[in-house]
């Protein structure tokens, strides 16, 4: 399992005031699995959210954000991870063995 900061949405909706939600993002730590992982992609609109100002202020303007999914037997659940794919994807396959021009 692989420890992440996981951007956590904690904003209460309400069906008759949806369109005056605050929204409301805090950090937390979320640990996943590598072998339950179907979906590794970019998520850029967390960036912009970043960028207005919406997310918690101990994040750098240079962040970028992941959304990882995971297959949870009937269904599917994603997070959204600070770390570019790139990087996310890396740790999540850390052992996975390359054949270097041989």
């Amino acid at each position: 399992m692989i420890r992440f900061v996981e951007v956590k949405n904690e904003t209460e909706f309400n069906s008759r005031l949806e369109r005056t939600a605050q929204l409301s993002f805090t950090l937390g730590e979320v640990w996943i699995n590598e072998k339950y992982v179907v979906e590794v992609r970019s998520a850029g609109g967390y960036e912009k959210l970043l960028a207005e100002g919406r997310l918690p202020a101990d994040l750098s303007p240079t962040h970028k954000f992941t959304a990882i999914t995971l297959n949870q037997g009937s269904g599917t659940e994603t997070h959204i991870v600070v770390g570019d794919p790139t990087t996310v994807a890396q740790r999540l396959s850390p052992d996975e063995k390359r054949l270097l021009k041989g």
